[in-house]
């Protein structure tokens, strides 16, 4: 069996959407000083090497400012949230956009054809996929990596080797393009129901061996995904 490396998680993504969830509820303005990254460190239960990371990509975005012995303070960010600053400045817009196109072009069909060609086994490690994906949410968490497997299980229940080989080569591009909606979709009440919902539309059309309404089902999925994410660029 090849192994495949094992991929850190990304943890200061969540330091940042529990950052800017923190400057909300202590009504945090422009202008004034936020903790330590000790005192972060201890506010959210994580390493200070966790904490750094976060606030360097926070000073590259412009959101906080270190001033030598006085401490870390929030910039004036023009009504912007700290989310979609961050997330806006993950990926240029262009690389997304073809991110997002090919994603449809390729899982509505192979979704199709895992209701053809799927096995059992492959349908329980879909429905396992997503509930680890709620479980992560659940627990405070992202979740990319984990709705990341949720759509490569179907690729896999298609049984095309092609589209599996494809969709490894891109993995990288595609989980940065996850990361970008999820990171938005933290910063939404009642963010991740929806998106439930809509996995479980997606696995039911598969139960159902329906050809059609599991290409619907996902097309629909990844069209309101797209549409969330242009939202939020378009505001910016």
């Amino acid at each position: 069996m090849a192994l495949k490396p094992i991929k850190k998680r990304r943890l200061f993504e969540e330091i940042i959407v529990a950052i800017e969830q923190y400057i909300r509820e202590e009504n945090i303005q422009p202008g004034e000083r936020l903790p330590s990254e000790n005192e972060l460190a201890a506010i959210f239960n994580v390493s200070k090497t966790a904490v750094r990371e976060a606030m360097s990509v926070l000073n590259a975005n412009g959101i906080i400012e270190t001033r030598p012995g006085a401490g870390i303070f929030l910039k004036d960010i023009h009504g912007e949230t700290i989310v979609n600053r961050v997330t806006v400045n993950l990926m240029e817009k262009g690389q997304l956009q073809e991110i997002l196109e090919f994603r449809r072009g390729l899982e509505v069909e192979a979704t199709a054809l895992a209701t053809l060609r799927g096995t059992e086994e492959d349908f329980q490690e879909i429905k396992k996929a997503h509930e680890n994906l709620v479980t992560a949410n659940r627990e405070g968490r992202i979740g990319v990596r984990e709705d990341y497997l949720f759509h490569y299980s179907i690729i896999l229940a298609s049984h095309n080797s092609i589209y599996k080989d494809v969709f490894d080569a891109v993995s990288e591009k595609l989980e940065e393009g996850i990361r970008i909606s999820k990171m938005q979709s933290m910063q939404i009440p009642g963010r991740f129901t929806q998106g439930y919902k809509e996995h479980e539309e997606i696995i039911n059309s598969l139960l159902l061996r329906d050809p059609e309404l599991a290409s619907k089902a996902m097309r629909n999925h990844l069209v309101r995904n797209e549409q969330k994410i242009w939202s939020n660029f378009n505001r910016l």
